[in-house]
């Protein structure tokens, strides 16, 4: 890897972390309104407003805002802006309908997958091989990427191998489940 692809991968890093760590407005909700002329605006929501949303995963973002003690599980599903278990969906999303290609995308799922694996090692041995089972597509995406001598993180156009995120959701799933029981 080249010096100008390490720096702009770790500008690139940092950027994502510092957009995903920012806790401006954690307690506002800033979802799109449709205005007659059929363009959007943004609309400011807070306090309960937000429970009003469409739940389509199943029940598990009300699952997540349970009480949680373990620190573990409260880093995965409800610490930060925006949670890891959040992205993790997002990006299994992304994968599944093949759209990663650019490094903004790629660098998202690094950053996850590095997010993750600094979680695991606080993680109980039971938390740990379900924190591995949800990073696993992203840190095969990881590796693929960086294991390729005819590609770079820096690259226009970045090839990710298809891969499997069934057992992921599933893991996240058993782990929410072990995280609010």
């Amino acid at each position: 890897m080249t010096m100008r692809g390490i720096t702009l991968t770790a500008a690139l890093g940092l950027s994502l972390v510092l957009a995903g760590c920012s806790d401006d407005g954690a307690d506002e909700a800033v979802t799109p309104a449709a205005t007659e002329e059929g363009t959007t605006e943004s609309t400011e929501e807070t306090g309960d407003a937000g429970a009003e949303e469409t739940d389509t995963t199943g029940g598990t973002a009300d699952a997540a805002a349970a009480p949680m003690d373990d620190e573990v599980c409260v880093d995965f599903f409800q610490s930060g802006a925006v949670q890891l278990a959040d992205r993790a969906e997002t990006d299994r999303q992304m994968l599944d309908d093949a759209q990663v290609g650019d490094p903004a995308s790629y660098g998202e799922i690094s950053l996850l997958s590095q997010r993750i694996e600094d979680l695991v090692e606080d993680a109980s041995a039971d938390q740990a091989q379900l924190l591995e089972r949800i990073n696993a597509p992203f840190v095969e995406v990881r590796d693929a990427v960086l294991d390729d001598p005819d590609q770079t993180v820096s690259d226009a156009e970045i090839t990710v191998p298809e891969v499997d995120t069934t057992d992921s959701a599933a893991a996240q799933e058993e782990f929410l489940s072990s995280c609010t029981s």
